[in-house]
């Protein structure tokens, strides 16, 4: 369900609902096809119908079958109730009629026909008429709650006289939306009245303590089985309180009941430990890479899978995967510090990073749920783990740190026979752990584009069939003439004004001015908004795909993201002092050429750079590939193979400037002041 559709559904959740009917289920069949299809229609045309995209079109196509099975019911019993007492109207009087040719249209059986059939006609206009007046209420009753909220997000702001009580209010009202028992209890601390305000779901317990300022303020998460808790969720939580930010804590409420629901409808399946392995999952791998890499958080970032950050945006864990130059360098050593503590008091200390948020998510295949007594699927280096027939130890080799392996438990489904007692939804249960039709997901925040090798590259790593997938042939030009490209993509992501067809843009750095030019688009562009883990030892692999494809974006994108330039078609008499003229490769989606020349300067300065495998950006000069200078550089570079763009023979200085700035500009500044 869609964020909007579910809201209004939740909000209208507590009204009188009148009995379905054939028009309802229609409209449910055509709302289930209309979600499904919204998502598709992105106005770019980088969603298409692939596995990493925004719909989950295992739970889609679920919903769809639900929804002809509802239609297919209301439609027989229409047939057995309905049609049924016509038919019985009709045998009693005119089809026994001797002439029925002849009937006057005043026959007792014809006007009571007419009774009949007017009466279903006000009946139905009726119901239309119920129908409309739910919607709307539902529609206003949203209306208000928001409203509700963003004055109870001001009054919190302004910590005024009676937030207390109206806060208080809107905890009850969350409760009841979400299906949550709620209880309230009163108290003196140090003199001053605090409402303990309790949201009880089927076995997590949320105490909101809520007093006359925001110093009495305190939540706590407690449940009534065995589950260890992380108390990192309610300092998120109370954060969120403390800022004012209504919305986002009933959004942190929201999903610790999506889980508690879960855990209660799935069990023995429990989705609340599950989260915290997973949490743990990634603190262990973090931890064996921070040994290999000399306790560098830094490096982590930057060759490692990502630095783990559980509990800072969502009740659950999440990844920050990437993180631009220019915000890297601007953070202090004391806010590394709280990066590396998992301290960091906001997420809004990191603008512009990219995320992986994990989740839950309905699937067609049962996944492994762990049980109660293991606590993690990484598995230490010192640590002797159990075997099994339905549990092994495997090791894999890290792809971007070298000598690095690490230890998974991989589980694997039993015969029937051997697995023991199925449920009658579908649940296995074995002695490692439950099976059901449900998968770790991970959301990417923002949403990436990315070219078809990076999305035929995570589906490779993640176990997904790859037939029909995008592949390389759907990067050639010929295919372009409609299809959203990479560079049309992120120039229009950069510049305000992006109806030129002219991919150009003037960069001033310091005291020097540069006009970048790219020559036409030659990657075809997806979007990746999900990517769906069916084993925690993918993270090591999908982490630097993803960044590798960020580093590029981020290489392209500074070809035209810049401050108070001219972007029109007149730039270039702006007088910009270097030229830069930029070219990319649609057989290879991660190098970009460049030819400078200076305007007081006849001669050029070529430059192929390239993101490695190994999330490195590498720069070669024209003269190193062995190109002549000529009165088309670029083409000339062109006919460099990029399989002689290796790691050795790349430029040192040139690179690790490349690789620190990631600035197409700034890499053309450098040269100016250093000629090759």
């Amino acid at each position: 369900m869609s964020g909007s559709g579910e809201a209004a559904h939740n909000a209208s959740a507590g009204l009188p609902r009148p009995l379905r009917t054939i028009s309802d289920e229609f409209r449910e069949l055509q709302s289930v096809v209309s979600r499904f299809q919204s998502q598709l229609d992105a106005v770019d045309g980088t969603i298409g119908l692939h596995p990493l995209g925004p719909v989950n079109v295992e739970q889609a196509q679920a919903s769809f079958s639900q929804a002809c099975k509802r239609l297919r019911s209301s439609l027989v019993s229409y047939r057995d109730t309905t049609l049924a007492s016509w038919n019985q109207l009709f045998a009693t009087g005119a089809m026994q009629h001797p002439h029925l040719a002849n009937m006057q249209a005043d026959s007792p059986t014809v006007a009571a026909t007419k009774r009949m059939a007017a009466a279903t006609q006000e009946l139905g206009d009726m119901r239309k008429i119920a129908d409309t007046l739910h919607q709307d209420i539902g529609s206003c009753q949203k209306i208000l709650v928001d409203a509700a909220g963003e004055a109870i997000s001001r009054a919190l702001a302004d910590d005024g006289p009676g937030t207390s009580l109206l806060l208080i209010e809107r905890l009850k009202t969350s409760a009841k939306r979400l299906g949550l028992a709620h209880y309230t209890d009163v108290q003196s601390r140090d003199g001053a009245e605090v409402t303990t305000v309790t949201l009880a779901g089927g076995i997590s317990v949320i105490d909101v303590d809520i007093g006359a300022t925001k110093e009495h303020m305190k939540v706590k998460i407690s449940y009534v089985s065995d589950i260890a808790h992380d108390q990192r969720i309610d300092v998120l939580m109370l954060g969120r309180l403390q800022t004012g930010d209504i919305h986002g804590f009933e959004k942190l409420v929201d999903e610790m009941a999506e889980l508690d629901r879960l855990t209660k409808e799935k069990a023995p399946a429990n989705f609340i430990h599950n989260t915290f392995a997973v949490v743990a999952t990634l603190a262990a791998i973090q931890q064996q890479e921070l040994v290999k890499l000399d306790d560098d958080f830094k490096q982590v970032l930057k060759r490692g899978s990502g630095i783990a950050l559980p509990y800072m945006r969502h009740v659950g864990p999440s990844t920050m995967y990437y993180m631009p130059p220019a915000v890297a360098y601007g953070l202090s050593e004391h806010q590394w510090t709280e990066i590396a503590a998992n301290n960091l008091p906001t997420v809004a200390e990191l603008p512009r990073c990219m995320w992986l948020d994990y989740v839950w998510e309905p699937s067609n295949k049962q996944h492994c749920f762990l049980s109660a007594t293991v606590q993690q699927h990484c598995v230490d280096p010192d640590h002797m783990a159990e075997e099994s027939a339905g549990q092994k130890v495997l090791s894999y080799a890290h792809p971007t740190i070298e000598g690095l392996e690490m230890r998974f438990l991989e589980f694997a489904q039993l015969p029937a026979q051997d697995a023991g007692v199925a449920s009658a939804d579908a649940q296995t249960t074995q002695a490692s752990g439950v099976w059901i039709p449900y998968t770790l997901v991970a959301r990417l925040a923002p949403e990436l584009l990315a070219c078809a090798l990076t999305v035929r590259g995570i589906m490779l790593a993640t176990g997904q069939p790859t037939e029909g997938s995008p592949g390389a042939s759907q990067d050639s030009p010929r295919l372009l003439e409609d299809a959203p490209t990479l560079e049309r993509l992120i120039y229009t992501d950069c510049v305000a004004d992006n109806s030129s067809t002219l991919f150009q843009a003037v960069h001033r750095v310091g005291q020097s001015t540069s006009l970048v030019k790219l020559e036409s688009p030659q990657i075809r562009a997806w979007s990746i908004s999900r990517i769906p883990i069916t084993s925690m030892h993918q993270v090591l692999a999908v982490a630097p795909l993803l960044r590798r494809q960020a580093m590029f974006n981020e290489l392209l994108a500074s070809c035209f993201s810049t401050t108070a330039v001219d972007t029109s078609a007149h730039s270039e008499s702006a007088d910009p002092g270097i030229t830069v003229s930029a070219k990319t490769f649609a057989n290879d989606p991660f190098r970009i050429d460049v030819a400078i020349k200076k305007d007081t300067d006849t001669a050029e300065q070529g430059v192929a750079l390239r993101v490695s495998e190994s999330t490195e950006v590498l720069a070669w000069t024209h003269q190193a590939l062995g190109v002549s200078e000529s009165p088309d550089l670029l083409v000339a570079m062109s006919g460099v193979s990029s399989t002689t763009l290796t790691k050795d023979t790349a430029h040192k200085n040139l690179s690790r400037v490349a690789d620190l700035c990631i600035s197409i500009p700034i890499i053309s500044q450098w040269l100016q002041t250093h000629p090759q």
